[in-house]
């Protein structure tokens, strides 16, 4: 794709960019920029997650979890930690807010206990059912709610076993 000639002047970063067009040329720029995205591989506009490292459940404590707020403040140079967590059997599923999140209860083989939030995931309610065991992609959180804290997985990505 080349669109250099269209542009007055751009340049950016890895999270942003900037550019000045003149006003007659964008149409033809927006139809190049749309063009390009159309032929862009679904293969390589999946989301890479990076683990630090495969967590034991029953070995998560809330300390633990608090402590990672040491590490702050996350953003692009110092992203959240994410662990992997294998071979969970989902003991209940739902979406929550008109079909938008997904709420797992998990176990692992010793019936060790885990909640997980998947915000924007609800559509996952209907791949999986109560039994299914995954592996899953997520941030570790406490849940504060109703006066009770409870250590939760913000998920990123699940999968079936």
């Amino acid at each position: 794709m080349k669109c250099k000639d269209l542009l007055v002047g751009f340049g950016g970063h890895s999270m942003a960019v900037g550019l000045s067009i003149e006003e007659s040329k964008f149409q033809e720029f927006k139809e190049k920029i749309i063009d390009f995205a159309k032929k862009i591989e679904q293969s390589k506009k999946k989301k890479i997650i990076e683990i630090e490292q495969v967590v034991n459940i029953k070995e998560i404590t809330k300390k633990d979890v608090e402590s990672l707020k040491l590490l702050e403040p996350f953003g692009e140079g110092n992203r959240t930690p994410c662990f992997a967590f294998e071979n969970l059997k989902i003991d209940s599923i739902r979406s929550l807010t008109e079909g938008k999140h997904l709420k797992l209860a998990l176990k692992d083989n010793n019936n060790n206990y885990i909640d997980a939030i998947g915000f924007n995931l609800g559509e996952l309610a209907e791949e999986f059912k109560i039994g299914d065991r995954v592996d899953l992609a997520g941030t570790l959180e406490i849940n504060s709610f109703n006066g009770l804290d409870n250590i939760q997985i913000n998920l990123k990505d699940v999968k079936k076993v």
